[in-house]
């Protein structure tokens, strides 16, 4: 069995500036990140439509899945929508966030829903982290309460509160023009 060759996190950081395709880093493996459909970049750009004056009013940032996520192990990862307040001096990289939202796919549901749930709640000044189903109105909506999280699931209709920029998401704006198929 040949041996795959672990990178550096300098290595993974060089390689990935260079790189036409988006990888994550995972355990010093590079991740490909899978192509997405029309219906998840409507879902995203919904949700940056929504929230992007409110959060730029407050001097935070909103960022869709061109922007890699540091996280205390290590690893990197892209969300597909990122919200963060503080101040960061790398351009292409964030390390607090307080929002996180990913769609999901079938490539990326076991991924999204267990790996990153547990990574990203794991980030202190994460408030929020928010899996959307592309096919359906059906947002899992984890919720910081002091060292707790608490689970929501929204269907058909319902609202996502995002206290760090004082504002609300609804299905309605999320799947806003999509023909669902249920």
């Amino acid at each position: 069995m040949t041996q795959v060759a672990r990178l550096t996190e300098a290595q993974y950081l060089e390689r990935e500036r260079l790189s036409e395709t988006r990888h994550e880093f995972v355990d010093g493996q590079l991740v490909a990140m899978a192509g997405e459909t029309k219906r998840h970049e409507e879902i995203v750009l919904n949700i940056v439509f929504a929230l992007r004056q409110k959060a730029r009013a407050l001097g935070c940032r909103l960022q869709t899945k061109t922007i890699q996520l540091r996280l205390q192990t290590g690893r990197y990862r892209y969300p597909d929508v990122m919200l963060n307040c503080l101040s960061s001096d790398d351009p292409r990289i964030e390390e607090t966030p307080c929002f996180l939202l990913e769609v999901i796919s079938d490539s990326s549901a076991d991924t999204d829903s267990n790996k990153k749930l547990a990574e990203y709640t794991r980030i202190l000044s994460v408030e929020r982290y928010v899996l959307l189903e592309q096919n359906s109105r059906l947002a899992v909506v984890y919720k910081r309460q002091g060292q707790q999280w608490l689970v929501e699931t929204l269907e058909g209709h319902g609202e996502i509160d995002i206290p760090c920029i004082g504002a609300t998401l609804t299905l309605d704006q999320i799947y806003d023009g999509l023909e669902l198929l249920s």
